[in-house]
């Protein structure tokens, strides 16, 4: 196994409607991990695989695929593959708090169950938590190093919760003001990004209710929430520049939330690719819901947004990952297929087969993009972890027919910075 070693560890409890856990716990022993490939996978062959494209991405200049791109990358990653997660897990929300990554939310499959997970880096083990109070199916979230904020989802309407330890040492959920009203039952697919200790935002996605691919209501408003003020309540923040608009990514730096992509249908383009799939099995561009390149920054402080150079191609479902308050790591998914060493329910493919699985690496000093190589699995809506030297990344949504159309894999990333620190 490549990369370095890491020594983390945390123990998790929640009190929900009047109960709680202790918030410590005997630690896991240091176990070997089991064999973590699977039916439909071959982690070992893939591993190479992906090794072998990266060197082969490394002997091509970035610039000769996109003009006016960034030909040297400030880090490499190498790759492994962790124990596989207890249930095949996609949609939630992660975050590294302490010694563990907690996982809540999302759909665990292919029960639908309402389950919590907690992963301990340095035993590479997993142990189920308290579940949270509501089902925060394709929730989306963040988290500070203390918190873990869960904003609305598909299951759960206006609520919002912050994960956190008490004066006793206690994890507990603790209910946050609810989304206005207007929200209604609440909202998917957003984005959401935290400034420790100053403002929650919310931005974009789509209504619970419908289809993520028929979204032909107006923009959502986009909120933000103050952290430094017991009384606040979520207010409106200046519009998304990018109009209507579903599975972005951001990440927040120096203070301020960088948003990249996303998806929205064309109701014709939609149409004809219904008929088309129906008719002839063929598909029209997108499958009629284009994915877009667009990037903006928003600072809190003017409550504006500011135009950032597009990236090189469109980025959505994916996660954006900050890194030494300088860089924002873009970890897929793109809209074309992927395919790795294994088997695919359903399809003619001889493969396992994903999502795009190319990393970007924005600057914001430069504002521009370095190309970081690809990833062992390219998995869509996996929220990514990291510590400041590794990226975590569970489960997610593969484009193959195992566990309905969710993974169990734990893809884990050593960065390698170029140069100087």
């Amino acid at each position: 196994m490549g990369g370095r070693k890491i020594w983390i560890c945390l123990t998790v409890s929640v009190l929900t409607a009047g109960w709680e856990i202790a918030g410590s716990a005997e630690e896991p022993d240091a176990t070997e991990p089991p064999t973590t490939s699977t039916a439909w996978r071959d982690d070992m062959a893939n591993l190479e695989a992906v090794r072998l494209i990266n060197e082969a991405y490394e002997r091509m200049p970035f610039s000769r695929e996109f003009q006016g791109v960034l030909d040297g990358c400030p880090l490499d990653i190498d790759w492994d593959i962790g124990p596989n997660v207890p249930v095949a897990w996609k949609g939630g929300v992660a975050g590294l708090v302490g010694d563990e990554i907690v996982l809540t939310g999302g759909l665990w499959m292919p029960p639908r169950a309402n389950l919590a997970h907690a992963y301990h880096v340095r035993t590479r083990t997993y142990r189920e938590l308290p579940a949270p109070p509501v089902r925060p199916q394709y929730t989306q979230g963040a988290c500070d190093g203390r918190s873990l904020y869960i904003v609305g989802g598909r299951g759960t309407g206006r609520t919002v919760y912050k994960l956190s330890r008490d004066a006793a040492n206690n994890w507990k959920y603790e209910e946050l003001p609810r989304l206005p009203e207007v929200e209604g039952a609440g909202r998917w697919l957003s984005a959401v990004g935290v400034l420790p200790g100053k403002w929650l935002f919310l931005v974009g996605g789509h209504p619970t209710g419908t289809p993520s691919e028929a979204r032909d209501r107006p923009a959502l408003a986009d909120y933000r929430l103050r952290l430094d003020d017991p009384d606040a309540h979520w207010e409106p923040m200046a519009p998304y520049p990018g109009g209507p608009r579903a599975l972005i990514m951001s990440a927040v730096v120096r203070d301020k939330l960088y948003v990249f992509g996303g998806s929205h249908p064309d109701p014709v383009m939609r149409e004809n690719h219904l008929e088309l799939a129906k008719k002839y099995q063929l598909r029209a561009p997108y499958n009629g819901v284009p994915n877009y390149r667009d990037a903006y920054r928003y600072d809190p402080e003017t409550d504006s947004w500011k135009s950032i150079r597009p990236v090189p191609f469109p980025v959505l479902a994916g996660h954006a990952v900050a890194l030494r308050d300088r860089f924002i790591l873009l970890m897929g998914s793109a809209d074309y297929p992927t395919y790795r060493v294994g088997r695919t329910t359903g399809r003619k493919d001889p493969f396992w087969t994903g999502y795009g699985d190319r990393i970007l690496c924005y600057d914001i000093e430069d504002d521009n993009y370095s190309h970081v190589g690809v990833m062992p699995y390219g998995v869509a809506t996996s929220h990514w972890v990291c510590d400041g030297e590794r990226l975590y990344s569970f489960g997610g949504e593969p484009s193959h027919g195992y566990n309905e159309n969710t993974e169990n894999v734990l893809q884990i990333g050593t960065i390698i910075w170029r140069g100087p620190k």
